[in-house]
């Protein structure tokens, strides 16, 4: 099975990251650059329901971050979180391991 591997990270450990997946044998990646919240950070926080308002809140309090996906082999992931782990130690940092029912890949030319 395949799982689709997602740590987030603060944008000042990026590097220390992707290195730390490309020495455990990622083929490769794709990252997403977002604003993000811990839960102890909007703790207290209350929100009006309009958009705007929202979106203001998040803006003026979230912090930049980053979001680096992998696709890999479920056999790989348990040494995959180690490394990361590991260069990551100390720091903050979140890994979700999502499993993949299926991949379907289109070169757009057949299908």
């Amino acid at each position: 099975m395949k799982v689709h591997l997602r740590v987030f990270v603060e944008i000042r450990n990026l590097g220390k990251a992707m290195n730390a997946l490309t020495d455990a044998g990622i083929t490769g990646f794709y990252i997403l650059e977002y604003k993000g919240m811990s839960p102890q950070d909007w703790k207290g926080f209350s929100i009006k329901e309009d958009p705007e308002s929202a979106i203001k809140m998040i803006k003026d309090h979230a912090k930049n971050a980053m979001l680096i996906c992998s696709v890999v082999d479920e056999e790989k992931v348990d040494e995959i979180v180690k490394m990361v782990r590991e260069a990551l130690m100390g720091e903050k940092y979140t890994i979700l391991e999502v499993p993949i029912r299926r991949i379907i890949i289109s070169d757009g030319k057949n299908e």
